[in-house]
């Protein structure tokens, strides 16, 4: 039976939907809005607004544009009405706008919007800030969404969701072509006619050709998402170099001067598609300093969102093997967040006193061991003696309150968070694992047959790493989908849905669902 609410947030969705497809379609719009329409970084009176104008209509239009921001879908009470001169939008930015909010909008209320350009419309949006206090709240996290590998239909799906916002984990993009597309009408041409990166102009078609998907625009119209990122918006597995101060990854190219202004490139261009409140200094002489985007959000006295960068200031990935390699003391010696971020993240753990705390990580934090090797030592378990300080903080303090989201790994993963994984005594928090949007799984990879040749299957694999592994409580590296956390005062309520990359049409089903209270996960229902 549908109850009342049920029926009103259903209607809702499905009006915005509806008009949300009527006007992302229209000709006229797409022509002059082609990456479509963003909000993210919500505060409590804020939050930032983005869209990108065709440079071609642009260079011969040359109008100012227009932003209304109402509390109706029709625009007849606006609360905000702005316009950006037409010099303001120009090549340097590759004709994307931004636009903060902050001081602008009132405390826990929905707002839609919308740019006009040469009295065209863009597709409407719809922005939630965030509220002074909250008794219920639902995120959703998304990660690893390569173009050519499928079809961003879980978006869709997500589109439909009654959220506060949308974390996105990193990998929004692949920096390198792997091959031909695994379905229909994605083939990606770099620029530079490389398969692989070389400029700031290859990194902008890319964002360019994974915001045409009508799907993702569609979700980034609908909900305010938060952003952190992994490796692939730069280079695939990279890392810092503390001694010759840059960054190395899975790259042709190891000149420093070159990768230094990769690294600029890349940085650019995710400033230009990825609406965020990040702090820039591009003139200081430390590349580190260039760009920090951890940052925190706070939901009331409900939850406490800490978005963190495990790129950026972490060591090489240590023991001479990054895939289905055994560990060694160097584990215990690196550093993932680095000195001064680690120190930030754990004065926002102890900070207030949240219900919540989430922590968006982009890669696996718990330990992975199977038959002596490690799956990942790109994840957390290449940097365990880091690791281990969060668990010994966490259980000084006396915190069974933190949710780790992960993602990077393109499986669903649900776990508990043990104070220790030699000795484990007690249970500190849990971390669940959001499936690649279309990212290839480890099944489609094979990397298993490489890794434990030993085993026939790779549910095999999976039920090896769950039971060598005690403190895994779900597995399945055969998906794609998104996930759901609902929180409330008394418990936080995981939901993952498996969407099929390959259909349009895939529906969402139900891959696991996990509630976890202080101390305890469990399988709902």
């Amino acid at each position: 039976m549908i109850t009342r609410r049920e029926f009103l947030e259903g209607s809702l969705a499905t009006l915005m939907l509806l008009s949300l497809n009527r006007l992302s379609f229209s000709m006229d719009t797409e022509e002059v809005f082609p990456q479509g329409v963003a909000s993210a970084d919500p505060t409590h009176t804020g939050a930032i607004l983005w869209t990108r104008i065709n440079p071609k209509v642009h260079e011969r239009m040359k109008k100012d544009l227009i932003l209304q921001i109402s509390e109706d879908m029709d625009f007849k009470r606006l609360v905000f009405s702005g316009r950006l001169p037409w010099d303001r939008i120009s090549s340097k930015d590759d004709h994307t706008v931004r636009i903060d909010l902050e001081g602008k909008l009132q405390p826990g209320r929905t707002y839609y919007y919308r740019f006009v350009y040469a009295d065209v419309p863009s597709m409407i949006g719809r922005l939630k800030t965030l509220p002074e206090e909250a008794q219920d709240i639902s995120i959703a996290f998304a990660t690893c969404q390569n173009y050519a590998d499928g079809y961003f239909t879980a978006y869709r799906h997500m589109a439909q969701e009654d959220l506060q916002l949308v974390v996105h984990l990193g990998d929004f993009i692949y920096e390198k072509i792997y091959g031909p597309p695994r379905v229909a009408g994605r083939l990606l041409e770099l620029p530079s006619g490389s398969n692989i990166v070389q400029n700031l102009e290859d990194y902008r078609y890319l964002y360019r050709t994974y915001l045409s998907d009508p799907d993702i625009r569609l979700a980034r119209a609908m909900h305010t998402f938060v952003h952190t990122w992994d490796d692939h918006e730069f280079l695939n597995d990279y890392y810092y170099n503390y001694q010759r101060e840059y960054w190395i990854g899975d790259y042709p190219i190891r000149e420093r001067e070159k990768l230094l202004q990769l690294r600029l490139d890349s940085i650019k261009a995710w400033l230009e598609y990825i609406p965020a409140r990040v702090k820039t200094n591009f003139q200081n002489r430390d590349p580190l300093l260039w760009i920090t985007i951890y940052r925190d959000f706070k939901i009331g006295s409900l939850a406490h969102l800490i978005m963190t960068d495990g790129r950026s200031y972490r060591d090489k990935q240590p023991c001479r093997g990054k895939y289905g390699a055994p560990g060694c003391a160097e584990q215990y010696r690196t550093t993932m967040l680095g000195q001064d971020q680690l120190r930030w993240f754990l004065k926002k753990l102890k900070e207030d006193k949240f219900v919540w705390k989430v922590w968006g990580n982009d890669v696996q934090f718990s330990q992975s061991l199977v038959d002596g090797k490690f799956g990942s030592l790109d994840a957390w378990d290449g940097y365990a003696g880091e690791r281990q300080k969060i668990l010994d903080f966490l259980k000084r303090e006396g915190m069974k309150n933190l949710l780790i989201s992960t993602g990077d790994r393109h499986a669903t993963f649900i776990a508990e968070i043990p104070d220790s994984y030699q000795e484990p005594k007690e249970v500190l928090g849990a971390e669940f694992m959001t499936p690649a949007i279309s990212s290839v799984n480890s099944k489609e990879m094979g990397w298993w047959k490489r890794n434990w040749p030993n085993y026939t299957s790779i549910e095999e694999v999976e039920r090896a790493e769950m039971l060598q592994n005690p403190w895994i409580k779900h597995l399945n590296m055969k998906n794609w989908g998104y996930s759901v956390l609902n929180l409330n005062r008394d418990r936080a309520r995981v939901i993952v849905y498996t969407v099929n990359k390959y259909r349009k049409d895939a529906p969402k089903e139900v891959d696991a669902e996990f509630v976890y209270t202080y101390g305890r996960l469990e399988k709902y229902g």
